[in-house]
């Protein structure tokens, strides 16, 4: 590949509009849930856990084959057009079982989606295509422009159709909007055009989606399964309830999800050319940069859960209080996670993550139809972060054996120990604020000042992000 990636500002520009949008999507969800109430907002949580679960069939692992593969440098034209025969084949596919079952999808979602749903799958598969093309054309950096023009999208679609009385369709709406934008934009930004493919091009990536569809499968399961059994066997206000408390921890693993998608190309491209001595002190980095965040968004979380979810939401969203919490712990291992998925999927290995997959899928289908009627929400929590915790095992042993991967030891025991004076001073904060908005913005902020202190503090942290700084600059 002729492009280089500059990981600081990479992934420097990535997390600064990452945190924009969760301000920004935030932000919506907050007004959304006063505008709309619980019950409505279920039907649009309903809906997307739907067009995922569609989503996971009509892809199956060719948006990550395609990356891996133009990654390489080996004829991207062709494999970007193979990939749209495979995707066109699915969708078709999907179109003709979804179809004659509309009146039983419509009454799970309680609304009338099916034509806005298969639509929002066409729209969905194409401009995920074009952010992974970006990304293999080490381009990560620019996709979060466009993911931000969708959130923007979306939101001010929603907002407007909302005030003309749509309801959950609004939500709806928006988001087929925002996924047109990103389109466009992205088809406007790919270097990567079309060729005849062959069948060799098709096989090509076959031979890599067969068991990415499989790891994309179990990723599915673990957004949406939970989703899915809570709105099977619970009301949809709890369907609201968790699913808000599920955002607000994914809003927390940002870091995580930057550096995956930052690193990826870059490695696959070092495998590709026999540099693997290159990836393992990625790998350490990238886990180091992944936790810094979570540790203490997971002490605020147990200290503040039901004023998080009370004060900014409602108190009909308190259903989820203790779900919370436990959300907010699989996020700790998720953040390992990523960074272990995009190494494996680097090293051109997905039959590992399938395998991991197949085991941490089965076990969360399992748990979750077992512990949602009896435990509820926090039986959906538990038997999500039971699987997750599975996959990450295998594939972080996996890794061992390939990789001298090392485990960034000395910053997570810093970064505890900043979170417990943290938390301390979020105890003693708590006995004099008010019980209002404002007084949890304020223990927030005070938390936020104190950990960034204390972390400060470490002579090598902070020569580290000197270092990304200056790097930033290059």
């Amino acid at each position: 590949m002729p492009r280089r990636l500059n990981f600081a500002k990479a992934g420097g520009l990535l997390l600064a509009l990452e945190i924009v949008g969760v301000v920004v999507g935030f932000g919506s969800t907050v007004y959304f849930a006063g505008a709309l109430g619980a019950a409505a907002l279920g039907v649009f949580f309903l809906f997307e856990a739907v067009l995922s679960t569609l989503g996971t069939f009509a892809d199956f692992g060719i948006n990550g084959a395609v990356e891996k593969r133009i990654s390489e440098g080996t004829d991207p034209d062709a494999i970007l057009a193979a990939a749209l025969l495979l995707k066109g084949t699915l969708l078709l596919g999907l179109a003709a079982l979804v179809v004659p079952f509309r009146g039983v999808v419509n009454d799970y979602v309680g609304a009338s989606v099916v034509v806005p749903l298969l639509v929002a799958a066409v729209l969905y598969q194409s401009s995920m295509l074009t952010l992974h093309v970006l990304r293999a054309e080490m381009r990560a950096d620019e996709t979060a422009v466009l993911q931000f023009l969708r959130l923007a999208t979306y939101v001010v679609v929603a907002v407007v159709l909302v005030q003309f009385g749509a309801g959950a369709m609004a939500l709806v709406y928006g988001l087929v909007a925002g996924y047109v934008v990103l389109l466009a934009a992205g088809v406007v930004r790919m270097e990567t055009g079309l060729a005849r493919p062959s069948t060799r091009h098709l096989r090509t990536l076959v031979d890599y989606a067969k068991f990415n569809g499989v790891w994309g499968l179990g990723g599915h399961v673990y957004n949406s399964m939970d989703v899915l059994v809570v709105g099977l066997f619970l009301s949809g206000a709890h369907v609201a309830s968790y699913e808000l408390a599920w955002r607000v921890t994914v809003m927390t693993g940002i870091v995580g999800v930057v550096v995956s998608n930052t690193v990826f190309a870059q490695m696959s491209a070092w495998d590709a050319t026999g540099e693997r001595d290159r990836i393992a002190p990625t790998v350490r980095d990238g886990l180091a940069a992944s936790l810094v965040l979570v540790i203490p968004a997971f002490v605020g979380v147990a200290l503040l859960s039901e004023q998080i979810l009370g004060l900014v939401f409602g108190p009909e969203f308190l259903l989820a209080t203790a779900a919370f919490v436990v959300l907010m712990g699989e996020k700790l291992v998720t953040a390992v996670n990523n960074v272990f998925d995009a190494t494996i999927r680097a090293l051109d290995r997905p039959d590992v993550g399938a395998y991991a997959t197949v085991a941490s899928l089965t076990l969360n289908v399992v748990l979750n139809v077992m512990l949602v009627p009896r435990f509820g929400l926090v039986g959906a929590a538990a038997a999500t972060g039971t699987a997750m915790t599975v996959n990450t095992l295998v594939l972080g042993g996996y890794l061992r054996r390939v990789i001298p991967l090392s485990f960034p030891t000395g910053v997570v025991v810093w970064c505890v120990g900043a979170a417990a004076v943290m938390g301390g001073a979020l105890v003693v904060a708590g006995t004099v604020a008010p019980a209002t908005f404002p007084g949890l913005v304020a223990q927030i902020l005070l938390g936020g000042v104190v950990y960034s202190a204390v972390v400060l503090a470490s002579p090598s942290l902070r020569a580290k992000l000197l270092a990304n700084v200056r790097q930033f600059g290059k």
